[in-house]
């Protein structure tokens, strides 16, 4: 369409918004014909502009763009649901990272009906025997300057069995869920970008008046000049400590990766951990930068060493390359993908040599707890956990910082967000929030900004679903000063604009891992969250969030009180805890106290050994320790900090 001066978003395979307007804006005088009517562009501000009548869900439809010079057939058009799926790198985590723990989403493709339920794909496929969701990914850029009025790149993926690692998982299964249940063609429109926190995505106007220093501080970058430096400065900075690093490291000149090298001498860690505690806590790992070997010998059978191997690592920190028998079988650049390799062929019956490279950018380096660390086939596994040979290649300083613009405020709603806010939309699905982890308190007012600020360029009544943060890092008991909790908190707050909907996702976490694996599940409840704030059905979506508080001084009770609790409240049984427990916080300081179900919407706590009880807070950490109340239709209790009023009506 670059002979036309098109948007990238208006191509054959679109999918387009059922019953609204659709907009094409061009920079040359155009006419499109489309289900049987002609549109002539009219002038708008230097550009000409057509929008096609609204239309019913269907396709496949064909529609002609011409001008004087050139023209244009767009086929395989859909009209359905276009979902705008937006936030950071849990959203972006593409079906690649979970083909090995939900390979049965390929099988729709490979057999030509869903490994669950013939019926179902029957129902997935149109004619042409595709599945009807298909993905649209802008170009990831970012633009300080100001909004654009269109993307600059991007193009329709079709899902079949070569290409569905390359959609987003969670939007994937969200748009699965719709499909199944309503048969309407879904578009998923992915703009997400790893590492990004909420301001990044907002406009001038939506932070104006609130955070005049974050526009302050995205504008700064507004220069290309300015941004060309740095980039290049740190661009030669990072070049240099990479190439010292290998020139350096002793265990490249000596070939440590040889199995032939003798590790005798080596010093002895236990992993998985981090560096600096699996060895003992020994000075030369506290805080360590640089290249660190790591080497262990194990033996298998003839049988094993027949059979095509894996090697599962878990994550590392920060970055690996990986030898077996003395041959590099895959690396990873950074710390957060899992570390899946093949041997090919290089596992030999008898002793085997595994060799970790690993380089340590800023002091925390080590190999994840509880995650899969092993080499295994489909009949035998050697767990690979206990004692390695490790030996330093070379220390070094910190790497050098790189400049991730795409961080800064504004730049992406810019370059991505405001020109796909001109196309009409059924709603927005959101994942975000990790990045703002360091400054909760701010959350909640910028992401009600955020939301209004996107509605004021689309339609005021847009759907905004969300998602809860799950859990992270070790269990911990309740504790006020989390500010994951503290964030989630800010999350919940923005029910209170309408038309909003939350997936409540803590359960769905690893406490090891940022990007947990189980996006099936979160999709799920941002799909019934949908099927609630958008399709108008009855169900308990979010989940029970406290409605009312009732102290009884003569019982020494206090009861709490909860909506959307289905058939009632319950008790799961959920490792570590399986009793629920509260803190409550009174003058002679706080307590864990049991919660009692006293019926359908109600729990109740006995504080008689609590002086003056203040607050209450309930999954109040990271990851609480108690997170096991939930309704009938198996949604949680949304974490709770509450305040009791003495007087005894509490709300």
């Amino acid at each position: 369409m670059k002979d036309l001066l098109i948007s990238p978003f208006i191509s054959s395979a679109m999918i387009i918004q059922r019953n609204f307007p659709f907009p094409i804006l061009a920079k040359k005088k155009i006419t499109v014909s489309f289900l049987g009517k002609k549109y002539e562009s009219q002038s708008k501000d230097g550009k000409f502009l057509v929008t096609l009548d609204p239309c019913e869900a269907g396709g496949p439809f064909e529609m002609d763009i011409s001008h004087e010079e050139s023209s244009i057939r767009l086929t395989d058009i859909y009209s359905g649901d276009v979902w705008l799926c937006a936030g950071q790198s849990n959203m972006e985590m593409q079906m690649s990272r979970l083909r090995d723990d939900f390979s049965e989403e390929w099988e729709i493709f490979k057999k030509g009906i869903a490994a669950h339920d013939s019926q179902l794909s029957a129902d997935l496929h149109g004619l042409k025997g595709e599945v009807l969701i298909r993905q649209f990914k802008p170009a990831q850029e970012w633009d300080f300057s100001g909004p654009r009025e269109e993307i600059s790149g991007g193009s329709w993926l079709c899902p079949c069995n070569e290409n569905l690692h390359e959609f987003a998982a969670t939007p994937w299964f969200f748009g699965r869920f719709l499909y199944e249940k309503y048969k309407i063609p879904v578009g998923l429109v992915i703009t997400p970008w790893g590492g990004t926190p909420v301001e990044s995505w907002m406009s001038e106007e939506a932070l104006f008046g609130f955070f005049p220093e974050k526009i302050a501080q995205g504008k700064q970058y507004a220069d290309p000049l300015k941004r060309g430096e740095l980039i290049k400065k740190s661009g030669i900075a990072i070049s240099e400590w990479e190439r010292n690093l290998s020139h350096d490291d002793i265990g490249i000149a000596q070939q440590w990766e040889k199995p032939e090298t003798n590790i005798s001498s080596w010093n002895e860690m236990i992993l998985p951990d981090n560096f600096y505690s699996a060895c003992g806590q020994k000075e030369e790992l506290n805080k360590f930068c640089g290249v660190i070997w790591l080497s262990k010998d194990f033996d298998v059978s003839e049988d094993f060493a027949s059979r095509n191997a894996k090697v599962w690592l878990g994550t590392i920190i920060d970055s690996d390359k990986v030898y077996m028998n003395g041959v590099e079988i895959g690396n990873t650049g950074y710390r957060y993908p899992p570390r899946k390799y093949v041997p090919k062929g290089l596992i030999k019956s008898g002793k085997n040599r595994i060799v970790i490279r690993v380089v340590c950018n800023c002091g925390e380096g080590g190999v994840t707890a509880d995650k899969p660390f092993r080499v295994f086939t489909d009949n035998e596994s050697v767990e690979l956990s206990g004692a390695w040979k490790y030996k330093i290649g070379t220390a070094s300083q910190s790497r050098p910082e790189e400049y991730f613009f795409q961080r800064y405020p504004m730049g992406n709603y810019n370059a991505i967000i405001a020109p796909v806010l001109k196309f009409p939309l059924k709603g927005v699905i959101w994942y975000q929030g990790e990045s703002n982890e360091s400054n909760p308190h701010e959350y909640e007012e910028l992401f009600k900004s955020m939301i209004l600020d996107w509605r004021n360029n689309n339609r005021n009544d847009l759907p905004f679903l969300f998602v809860q943060l799950p859990i992270f890092n070790p269990v911990s008991d309740n504790d006020e000063k989390s500010r994951w909790a503290v964030l989630r908190e800010a999350q919940t707050a923005a029910l209170s604009l309408p038309n909003t909907g939350m997936a409540a996702a803590l359960e769905f976490g690893e406490w090891n891992d940022i990007h947990p694996i189980n996006k099936k599940d979160v999709a799920y409840r941002l799909f019934l969250a949908g099927e609630k704030t958008v399709f108008g059905v009855n169900n308990s979506s979010p989940g029970p969030l406290v409605k009312e508080i009732k102290l009884n001084s003569c019982e020494r009770k206090i009861y709490i009180y909860f909506d959307n609790f289905a058939e009632g409240l319950t008790i799961k049984d959920i490792s570590p805890r399986s009793e629920p427990f509260v803190t409550v916080f009174g003058s002679n300081g706080e307590t864990n106290l049991p919660v009692k179900i006293e019926g359908r919407d109600c729990v109740s706590i006995d504080v008689s050994s609590v002086k003056n009880p203040q607050k209450i807070l309930y999954a109040w950490a990271d990851n609480p320790r108690s997170r096991n109340l939930y309704n009938s239709e198996g949604l949680p209790v949304i974490p709770f900090k509450v305040i009791i009023n003495q007087g005894g009506n509490n709300v």
